[in-house]
């Protein structure tokens, strides 16, 4: 692709129909580029700006319902061209309207730059002048013009190859552009899941450290009321039992006579079971 600013360096490339680059020749051959399509935002026609329109309301690019406020609008989500009723947006340019607006617009261009030369009837002006408006160049069509004479006139359905291989260009962008926009979806939901995870696993690892130091601080309480039992029960071994036994023996020794009889039997009976229930404990043995 060579992109020329010069008119004559053009035409002369085009005349000799070879360029010679490093002793090598090249051919040129004549290309011109596909025609942009004004798609208008507010309103989704064609040819024109959102500033130059004069529709009022906006239409909804998806949906194609006519609406006072955009903003305050909820889209259903069911896509329908406004041009011709499929089920794709209203701006996409795989559209056949679009595509075909687009054909005959560059046709048009293809028109002012190459104007059909004048045909001139030499018997005619041999014979007898006679005017004919096919035999003058026609003058030459502004932009603006084209661009209404395109919109009123009817859309030619066939298209030539350069037109079929422009289109096809156009179609593989777009879907292109669609498999980008679907990979940029899908990487988001996977990096939404990573930071999930991610998130869950500080969360279990919060979790694991808390379980952990409450069992160390049950440990030690553990520890702690084992100890206070030890000492209570080393209390109970070594100064209860021993004061309690020797109670119990003044007891049954006040419970004799100066000959040494019992007084009263009952009380020396169970003086004896609770001396042997206190070496029972003292042995570790269970009390009756």
């Amino acid at each position: 692709k060579l992109e020329l600013t010069c008119p004559n360096v053009r035409d002369k490339l085009l005349n000799d129909r070879r360029i010679l680059i490093n002793h090598i020749s090249y051919v040129v051959a004549e290309f011109l580029a596909p025609a942009h399509v004004l798609i208008c935002s507010k309103c989704m026609a064609l040819g024109h700006f959102q500033k130059q329109c004069s529709q009022t309301k906006e239409t909804c690019r998806t949906c194609s319902e006519v609406v006072d406020n955009m903003k305050n609008h909820i889209c259903s989500k069911i896509e329908k061209c406004t041009h011709c009723q499929s089920n794709h947006k209203s701006s996409s340019l795989k559209c056949p309207v679009v595509k075909a607006y687009r054909t005959e617009l560059t046709r048009k261009l293809l028109h002012l730059n190459n104007p059909p030369a004048a045909t001139v009837d030499i018997n005619n002006i041999m014979q007898n002048y006679m005017y004919k408006s096919s035999n003058f160049t026609p003058p030459p069509v502004s932009y603006a013009s084209a661009l209404n004479s395109t919109i009123n006139s009817t859309i030619n359905p066939m298209i030539n190859p350069m037109m079929k291989k422009l289109d096809e260009l156009m179609n593989t962008m777009s879907d292109m552009k669609n498999q980008l926009a679907s990979f940029e979806v899908k990487q988001n939901t996977i990096e939404q899941f990573i930071i999930a995870k991610q998130e869950g696993d500080d969360l279990i690892k919060q979790n694991l450290d808390a379980l952990a130091k409450n069992q160390f601080d049950m440990k030690k309480e553990v520890t702690h009321y084992g100890l206070s039992i030890d000492r209570h029960e080393n209390l109970f071994m070594k100064l209860s039992i021993p004061i309690f036994q020797d109670v119990f023996t003044f007891i049954s020794s006040l419970n004799q006579d100066k000959k040494g009889n019992t007084l009263d039997t009952v009380l020396k009976s169970k003086i004896e079971r609770y001396l042997m229930q206190m070496k029972n404990v003292q042995v570790g043995k269970k009390l009756e």
